[in-house]
């Protein structure tokens, strides 16, 4: 199936401090991740998909590096229930069959949910029935612009990376039962297509 989307991605995971996989570096332990993508525009065959929020929880099987993208983890997604009947029969099985680029390679499920995005300023907060994610950008030394991660390996799927402080990110479905405090976020852009 053909597909493409635009928008913006929002991720905090359970690391103090960034991340290592955003060095090339192995974590002590596997990493835990919250992820929303704000589907701005694209498409999965000929259905429109723009205006979508949907959420992926994930929990990674291996603690090294090379083994994120190939072996991934498993976890939860979650669509918005604002999505419209054609949207919701083609996201589903979409999102559920490993899409390139996110790291649910085994889907425990696919909900429909109420998915709310604010932002105030530069901070950010989504909700959702089953979790929370509150991030803020990191603002750089001139008091303005946001911390940027330059030529990261993941700068190819999600180009224009920014720091950020995930406030707090809890998560309570499919026997896991997360919450952190002061953990490594990013928000990025993504373009992706496939097909």
């Amino acid at each position: 199936m053909a597909w493409k989307m635009k928008g913006v991605w929002y991720e905090g995971c359970a690391a103090q401090g960034q991340c290592a996989y955003y060095f090339g570096r192995d974590r002590e332990e596997p990493c835990k991740s919250f992820q929303v993508f704000q589907i701005k525009e694209g498409h999965i065959d000929n259905v429109d998909i723009g205006g979508v929020l949907v959420i992926m929880v994930v929990d990674l099987f291996s603690r090294k590096f090379v083994d994120l993208m190939v072996k991934g983890g498993t976890g939860g997604i979650y669509i918005s229930d604002t999505a419209t009947e054609e949207q919701k029969k083609v996201l589903e099985p979409f999102l559920a069959n490993n899409v390139p680029g996110h790291l649910a390679k085994k889907c425990l499920g696919v909900k429909f949910v109420k998915i709310n995005l604010s932002q105030e300023d530069n901070t950010y907060h989504i909700t959702m029935p089953y979790g929370e994610l509150k991030l803020s950008l990191t603002v750089g030394a001139d008091g303005k612009n946001p911390v940027r991660l330059e030529n990261c390996i993941f700068s190819m799927v999600f180009p224009n990376l920014k720091i950020c402080n995930a406030h707090f990110w809890k998560y309570s479905d499919f026997e896991r039962d997360w919450e952190f405090v002061n953990r490594s976020g990013v928000i990025a852009d993504f373009d992706m297509q496939g097909g």
